[in-house]
C-alpha cells in the first residue's frame, strides 16, 4: 500500500512539474500581450503593471485577424478534409491487397515524405502560375493535400491492419459492396486515427508560413501567420501586438484539441502506431 501511494505521488509530482513547464510559455505570451510597449521592453516575464486589453483589439483590427481567421479556416479545413478522404480511401486497398503492385504503390506514396519542400517550390510556383492559381485558395490547398497524403496513408494503412478482415467478409455476405463496406462500416472504425490526423494536419497547415507567403498575395488572402508577420518591420517590431495576435490565432487550435483529445490520445496509443 505504501509503495502504491509512493508511486501515485511520484506520478502526480511529474505531471504537476510538466504542467508548470507547459504553462510558463503560455504565461509569457499572455503577459507580453497585456503590456504596453515601454513595459514590455523592460522584460516579458513580469506580471503587467496595468493590463492593456486594448492590445488584443488593436491586433484584431490592424492585423485584419477576422479575415485571416476565415482564410485559415477555409484553407486548413478544406485541405484536412480532402487529405482524410483521399488517404483513407487509398490506404484501404494498399493495406488489404497482398500483390506486388500494392507494395510498390505504398512505397511510392511514402517516398513523398523524403522529398524536401524546398526542392519543389520553384516548379510548383511555375505550375500554379500557369494554372492561374497564384493568390487563390485552391493553390495552397492542392499543395497541402500533396504534402499531407504520404504520412496520412502510412498511418491509415497501419490502422487498417489492426481491423479484422472478418468484418468485411460478414458485410460481403450481407450484400454490401466494397464502397458501402468502406464508408458505412470501416470508416467509422477509423475515428481514433482520423482524429489524430485531423489535429496533426490542421496544426501543420494552420501554423505554416512558407506556402501562404509564396502562393497567396495581397492583404485579403492573408492567413494567421502572415497577419502576425505584418506587425514586424525593418526597424521596429510591435511585440505586444505580435503576442496578442499569437494568442488569438492559437485559440481555434486549442479548442480543436480539447474537443478531440480523447480520440487523439487513443489514436496515438493504439492502431496509429502499430505496424
Amino acid at each position: 500500500m505504501a509503495l502504491h501511494n509512493r508511486n501515485s505521488f511520484l506520478i502526480w509530482f511529474i505531471l504537476a512539474l510538466w504542467a508548470i513547464v507547459v504553462l510558463i510559455p503560455i504565461l509569457i505570451v499572455v503577459f507580453a500581450a497585456l503590456k504596453a510597449p515601454s513595459e514590455l521592453a523592460q522584460g516579458p516575464l513580469s506580471i503587467p503593471a496595468s493590463f492593456e486589453w486594448s492590445n488584443f483589439v488593436a491586433a484584431w483590427n490592424k492585423g485584419m485577424m477576422a479575415n485571416s481567421m476565415i482564410n485559415s479556416i477555409a484553407i486548413a479545413g478544406s485541405s484536412v478534409i480532402l487529405i482524410i478522404l483521399f488517404s483513407s480511401a487509398a490506404a484501404y486497398p494498399l493495406s488489404r491487397r497482398k500483390k506486388k503492385w500494392a507494395t510498390i504503390t505504398f512505397l511510392y506514396f511514402l517516398s513523398g515524405m523524403m522529398i524536401p519542400f524546398q526542392m519543389t517550390m520553384i516548379p510548383l510556383y511555375k505550375l500554379l502560375s500557369q494554372l492561374n492559381l497564384i493568390g487563390k485558395y485552391p493553390g495552397p490547398i492542392f499543395i497541402y493535400i500533396a504534402l499531407g497524403l504520404p504520412f496520412s496513408i502510412f498511418l491509415y494503412s497501419a490502422f487498417f491492419k489492426t481491423i479484422p478482415q472478418e468484418i468485411e467478409e460478414s458485410a460481403l455476405i450481407d450484400g454490401c459492396g466494397p464502397y458501402r463496406t468502406f464508408w458505412s462500416i470501416l470508416f467509422p472504425l477509423l475515428k481514433p486515427v482520423t482524429s489524430t490526423l485531423l489535429i496533426m494536419n490542421t496544426l501543420t497547415i494552420w501554423n505554416d508560413f512558407f506556402v501562404p507567403l509564396l502562393f497567396l498575395q495581397g492583404k485579403s488572402a492573408r492567413t494567421i501567420p502572415l497577419s502576425i508577420y505584418s506587425f514586424t518591420g525593418e526597424f521596429v517590431n510591435q511585440w505586444n501586438l505580435i503576442f496578442a495576435a499569437v494568442f488569438i490565432g492559437s485559440l481555434p487550435l486549442v479548442l480543436l484539441f480539447l474537443v478531440l483529445q480523447k480520440q487523439f490520445i487513443q489514436g496515438m496509443s493504439s492502431g496509429a502506431v502499430k505496424g
